[in-house]
């Protein structure tokens, strides 16, 4: 009987400790909430991006390491008019010994929010803070990326782009910047921090470059156009696969000399001056 009674017990204390903490969990989102609808702009409403899948409109991090996280939040402004385009933004706030402050707010207008994350493009060991914005099917997106530096936090890259991976390197992420050619083509570049800016790197396009591949031969599986071979072949220069380049080469001006495609004739014939240039520097 003593025994039943102390199980009994001692299931109560465990069932209370955890309602508590689950009532003090929901207190707690509960209070961030009022917190990020104080610092809304009018007309707003908060909103999820459509990439990373599964990102919340609220995320937090902490950007300078003092054991207090600051608060991002993603928001949307609907246009008057539809359908004219929306404004989206982001803001940070960070708290202090006085409350809570508005440290950095951007706002874009277009016609979804694409993109909001937080990696360490910069390799320091601290996240920045990646913020798309898609302006429109032709036009594709837009990507800030923001660091925190000292007391305040500065955009380090502007990145126009219709597809976007971000990979892992060997010490901070790369960026898979896919940009519109023709039809639903894609001219690739991988994107490195290089100690003062994102720009070109090839060991990560190397690395990156199975992926282009396998997209461009299943598209070329299921038509065999001259822009899925001109955009492989520029992939293939570009991770050094030249042999390979120069079939796609090949394959590619046949399909636009029969269409006399003169344009497209064009730009192959630039992409053998560039499959050229390299290989004479190999």
């Amino acid at each position: 009987m003593k025994r039943i009674m102390l199980f009994t017990i001692l299931s109560l204390v465990v069932v209370n400790a955890i309602s508590t903490v689950v009532h003090a969990n929901e207190q707690r989102e509960d209070d961030f909430m009022e917190i990020v609808k104080s610092f809304m702009p009018s007309n707003s409403s908060l909103i999820n991006p459509n990439k990373p899948v599964s990102t919340k409109s609220i995320q937090f991090y902490d950007f300078n390491n003092d054991g207090q996280k600051e608060i991002i939040f993603t928001f949307e402004i609907k246009g008057k008019e539809q359908p004219a385009p929306s404004q989206f933004g982001a803001i940070i706030l960070k708290k202090d010994q006085t409350g809570w402050h508005k440290v950095m707010e951007t706002i874009t207008k277009g016609v979804s929010l694409d993109f909001s994350s937080l990696k360490d493009i910069t390799g320091d060991g601290i996240k920045e803070y990646l913020f798309g914005v898609t302006i429109g099917a032709a036009s594709g997106s837009e990507l800030d990326v923001y660091q925190w530096s000292d007391t305040s936090f500065k955009k380090i890259a502007n990145i126009p782009y219709h597809k976007m991976d971000v990979s892992n390197g060997n010490q901070n992420f790369a960026l898979a910047v896919w940009q519109l050619y023709i039809g639903d083509s894609y001219l690739v570049d991988v994107l490195k921090w290089n100690g003062k800016k994102l720009a070109y790197d090839e060991a990560s396009y190397t690395k990156y470059y199975p992926k282009i591949e396998n997209f461009y031969y299943n598209k070329i599986s299921q038509m065999d156009a001259w822009f899925y071979w001109y955009c492989l072949a520029d992939a293939q220069i570009k991770a050094n696969k030249l042999e390979n380049a120069y079939y796609s080469i090949q394959k590619g001006i046949a399909l636009a000399k029969r269409l006399d495609v003169q344009d497209a004739i064009q730009d192959f014939e630039e992409l053998v001056k560039k499959l050229e240039q390299k290989k004479n520097k190999q």
